[in-house]
């Protein structure tokens, strides 16, 4: 069964969090709530949730059940219903959903942005080698055998040259296409994810996503009142970095050992230092959840800036390659055409 996205897990969240903010019953809110919905999907969600919490389940455990709800989001539902913080919860669930989803919208920029570009470019390519290059063929058809001979070569390079180009360009497309739709599989995503995780060209701004995703959960638990020696556990279930799981698995351990959890994080080297420092200091003056707050907008913000970073580079590198080769082509046709021309001039 299909699982709620990032943008519609968001917006259910915070639609539960209105409801429990208006001293409504969750059964009662989820009818009036399946009644305004267009979405059918959603209907039918919030109609199921609405009978298994009718017939006395805690929400928790409903979402559990109807399979459509993210398994870390279910986990903090239940966590909020025991701890008593619920509709703080469902808030901070919300916010952390739209974040997600902000960050998978700048994700898909940064790989459609530059495939559309090779697109574009792909067609000036099939356009120059149909109608330009035949063009300038019949052109020095026209002249004497010797002229003929003379400038063959140089169409033959040409036509050599766009179609090595124009043949690159579609494979690198339709790897990128078949890599889009094989990511669609979860177990594929996971993999793909990990590579990404040890690629030298990637490894950087996909540690940056991990721990934007490592924050903000870390911020949500903090909220939700979660026990320090869980959380480490929780946020690396979220991420596919081996390197950064092992040491959040390492601070579980530190903690569980008896280690003050200030110090572990301070001292973990998952955040950069001065981010770890404000965290330990925090957490000595008793406000650990602002700051977990706003340690998670900086990691949201420096990986935004890291894919708009990406396609600022990408985008100017594939038009400056592209448009010079497609110049060379041009010009290695033009050249013996003008000479050519000042001969017979």
């Amino acid at each position: 069964m299909k699982k709620l996205s990032s943008d519609e897990t968001a917006y259910f969240f915070e639609q539960l969090a209105l409801i429990l903010n208006a001293g409504m019953q969750i059964s009662d809110g989820l009818d009036i709530l399946c009644d305004d919905l267009k979405d059918s999907r959603m209907k039918e969600l919030c109609g199921e949730l609405s009978k298994s919490v009718s017939s006395g389940k805690n929400l928790g455990d409903a979402m559990a059940e109807c399979g459509r709800i993210p398994e870390y989001a279910v986990n903090m539902v239940k966590i909020g219903s025991v701890t008593g913080r619920l509709e703080n919860v469902l808030k901070d669930l919300s916010e952390y959903y739209e974040n997600r989803a902000e960050i998978n919208r700048t994700l898909k920029s940064a790989v459609i942005h530059p495939l559309l570009l090779l697109l574009m470019m792909t067609a000036v390519i099939i356009v120059l080698i149909v109608l330009v290059l035949p063009m300038f063929s019949r052109i020095f058809a026209q002249f004497d055998a010797s002229v003929s001979e003379t400038v063959s070569s140089a169409v033959n390079t040409a036509y050599t040259i766009g179609w090595t180009v124009l043949t690159a360009l579609v494979i690198v497309i339709i790897a990128v296409i078949i890599v889009a739709l094989l990511s669609l599989i979860p177990s594929v995503k996971k993999k793909l994810s990990g590579f990404l995780t040890v690629f030298p060209l990637t490894k950087g701004i996909s540690k940056k996503f991990s721990l934007a995703k490592i924050s903000s959960a870390m911020s949500l638990m903090a909220s939700a009142g979660i026990a320090p020696e869980e959380m480490p556990a929780y946020a690396a279930s979220l991420i596919n970095d081996k390197k950064l799981i092992k040491k959040l698995e390492n601070c579980r351990k530190r903690i569980l050992d008896g280690e003050y959890f200030a110090d572990v994080i301070s001292t973990a080297d998952i955040f950069p230092p001065m981010f770890a420092h404000s965290l330990k200091f925090a957490y000595t003056s008793g406000s650990f959840e602002q700051s977990w707050k706003k340690l998670s907008e900086r990691c949201d913000d420096e990986a935004a800036e890291a894919a708009s970073g990406i396609v600022s580079v990408i985008e100017p590198l594939i038009v400056i390659v592209l448009t010079t080769i497609i110049g060379a082509v041009l010009l290695s046709v033009m050249i013996p055409l003008m000479n050519i021309m000042s001969v017979i001039g």
